[in-house]
C-alpha cells in the first residue's frame, strides 16, 4: 500500500459516522447465544427421540409378503414374535382371519391393574398383522383352552372379553376377526352360560361348560368350585341342550375335556377317569374307563377318518412331583376305537418328553399335532393342592410339534419363552400348512398406553440431548481456550 492510498483511506474512515450501541449490547448477544443453544439443545432432542421411536418401528414391520407357502395360499409361521406392550387391539384394527392365537407373560402378553389389562391373548393375522385381544384382570385366560379359535381362524369364542360391549353379560362371547365386532350367545340361560370347550368343526356351534348354582368342596384339596354341565350351544339358534349331568369341575381336566369327531354329530367328552361317546342328542353310545395315568388327548383326539380316538398315557410322576421330575415325563400315544371304545396301540408314534402334551388335530390325515408343555421354574405340584398340567401358572414354555406314525418328530413352532399358551386355526392344520414366511409384531396402529413408555423414552431423549450439547459445548470452550493460549 502506497503512502497516499494510506491517507486517503484514513480520512476516510475518520469522515465516518461512529457505529451506535446500546447500552444493552453485550446482554442482547449473550440472549440471543442462549437461544440458539437452546434451540440446538431441542433440535438435538428432537433428532434423538425420532431416532429411538423411528429405528424399532422400521425394524419391527412385518415383511411385505403375505405369511405363504409355495403355492401362495396361507401358512401358519414357522415363528412367533413378542408383542408390543401397547399393540392395538382386534376391535381397533381387525386382522382378519388368523392362523395363530397365543398368550404367556411378557409385558406385551400380560399387563398390570394400574395400567393395562392383565390378561392378554396374541391374534396373528394371516398377513402377519398381531392384533390382542384384552381380558381385564383375568390374567390366566388361555389360547386353546378358555379361548379358542374357530376351526376357520374367523371368530374367537370366550366367556369374558373387554371392550366386547357384553363385559357385563352372563353368556359366550364370540369376537369377529374380519370386522372387531362381538355378539353375545346363551345369555337368556342364566348365570353360569357358559365356558367354550369345543367348535363343532363346521362352525356353527360349540360344545360349552355351565356352572351349577351350589358349590362343592374337593376333599382332597379343600377348594370350592361349582359343579359344571356340558351343553351344545347353537350359534344360530342360541338354543342350549344339555349333554351330560352336573359333574364337580375338577373332573374334567382342561386339556381333556371334549373333542368333536370329523362329522360333528359325535363327541368324546371326559368326566374323571371316563371318557364317553355321546351325540348331539346326549345319548351316550358307550364309555371306556381309562385309568389314573390315561387321557383323552385334547380336542384334536379323532383321527381325521373319525375311526380312532387318541389318548396319552403318562410314564413318570403323577403325584408329589418337583420341576425336574414333571420336565421328564414320558406321554405315549394310543387310541380308541370310535365305534365301540375298545384300547387299540399307538405303535410307531414317538413318546413326548414333557410336563404335558395336548393334542390339537392332524395335519394330512397322518400327523398329529400337539403342544407340548415344559415346567414353570420351582414348580411343584403336589396331591393336596390344585393344580393343571396345562395351566396358565404351572407351563414355563411350549412347543408345537407334529408326531409321525414312523416315530418322526417334526418342530413346527417353538416360540419364545414368554409363549404359556397356543391355538392353531383347524383349516390350517388339517392341510398341514406349517412353516411359512414369519413377521414381527409393528409398534403401530398403538393403544393408549404406548404413551406410559413415550413419556419416559421423551424425557429420556431430552437428557440425552442436553448432554450432548454440554460435551459439545466443553469441547468448544477447550479449543478456544488453547487458540487464544497461542
Amino acid at each position: 500500500m502506497t503512502e497516499r492510498l494510506r491517507d486517503v483511506l484514513a480520512e476516510v474512515g475518520d469522515s465516518m459516522p461512529p457505529a451506535r450501541l446500546t447500552p444493552d449490547v453485550w446482554r442482547r448477544g449473550r440472549r440471543a447465544r442462549r437461544r440458539s443453544r437452546l434451540l440446538r439443545s431441542g433440535a438435538a432432542a428432537l433428532v434423538v427421540l425420532v431416532v429411538a421411536v423411528a429405528l424399532p418401528w422400521g425394524l419391527s414391520r412385518p415383511y411385505p409378503l403375505p405369511l405363504t407357502v409355495g403355492d401362495g395360499g396361507p401358512a401358519v409361521p414357522a415363528r412367533l414374535s413378542l408383542p408390543w406392550m401397547w399393540q392395538a387391539t382386534v376391535q381397533m384394527d381387525p386382522p382378519g382371519p388368523a392362523s395363530v392365537l397365543f398368550g404367556g407373560d411378557s409385558i406385551g402378553l400380560r399387563g398390570t391393574d394400574l395400567l393395562d389389562s392383565e390378561g392378554k391373548l396374541a391374534v396373528v393375522g394371516r398377513d402377519g398383522d398381531y392384533r390382542m385381544l384384552l381380558y381385564a384382570g383375568w390374567d390366566t385366560v388361555a389360547a386353546g383352552e378358555n379361548a379358542l379359535l374357530a376351526p376357520d381362524g374367523t371368530r374367537v369364542a370366550q366367556s369374558f372379553l373387554q371392550g366386547s360391549g357384553f363385559d357385563n353379560v352372563d353368556g359366550l362371547t364370540i369376537v369377529d376377526l374380519t370386522t372387531g365386532r362381538s355378539t353375545q350367545h346363551g345369555a337368556r340361560h342364566g348365570t353360569g352360560c357358559c365356558e367354550p370347550l369345543a367348535w363343532v368343526p363346521d362352525g356353527t356351534s360349540l360344545l360349552v361348560a355351565v356352572s351349577g348354582l351350589s358349590e362343592v368342596v374337593d376333599q382332597r384339596t379343600g377348594i370350592i368350585r361349582q359343579p359344571e354341565r356340558l351343553a351344545l350351544l347353537d350359534l344360530a339358534t342360541d338354543a342350549l341342550l344339555p349333554l351330560r349331568d352336573f359333574t364337580p369341575a375338577q373332573a374334567i381336566r382342561t386339556a381333556s375335556r371334549a373333542a368333536f369327531a370329523p362329522d360333528g354329530q359325535t363327541m368324546a367328552v371326559t368326566e374323571g377317569s371316563t371318557v364317553h361317546l355321546v351325540d348331539r342328542s346326549g345319548r351316550v353310545r358307550w364309555s371306556a374307563e381309562l385309568g389314573d395315568r390315561t387321557y383323552l388327548a385334547g380336542t384334536g383326539a379323532f383321527t381325521s377318518d373319525g375311526t380312532r380316538i387318541a389318548t396319552v398315557t403318562l410314564d413318570g410322576c403323577l403325584d408329589e412331583c418337583d420341576e425336574a421330575a414333571l420336565a421328564t415325563r414320558r406321554w405315549s400315544l394310543g387310541f380308541l376305537d370310535a365305534a365301540t371304545g375298545r384300547p387299540l396301540p399307538g405303535a410307531g408314534f414317538p413318546v413326548v418328553t414333557g410336563q404335558a402334551v395336548r393334542a390339537l388335530g392332524w395335519a394330512n390325515g397322518r400327523e398329529l399335532v400337539v403342544l407340548r408343555y415344559e415346567p414353570e421354574r420351582g414348580a411343584y405340584k403336589a396331591r393336596d393342592r390344585g393344580w393343571n398340567d396345562t395351566g396358565w401358572y404351572e407351563t414355563g414354555h411350549v412347543t408345537l410339534l407334529a408326531l409321525g406314525p414312523d416315530g418322526s418328530t417334526r418342530t413346527l413352532i417353538d416360540p419364545p419363552d414368554d409363549v404359556l399358551t397356543m391355538d392353531v386355526a383347524q383349516d390350517l392344520l388339517t392341510a398341514g400348512r406349517f412353516g411359512g414366511p414369519s413377521s414381527t409384531a409393528a409398534m403401530f396402529p398403538a393403544r393408549g398406553v404406548i404413551w406410559v413408555a413415550a413419556v419416559p423414552l421423551g424425557c429420556l431423549a431430552v437428557v440425552v440431548g442436553l448432554v450432548a450439547l454440554a460435551v459439545v459445548a466443553a469441547v468448544r470452550r477447550r479449543r478456544r481456550a488453547r487458540r487464544n493460549a497461542a
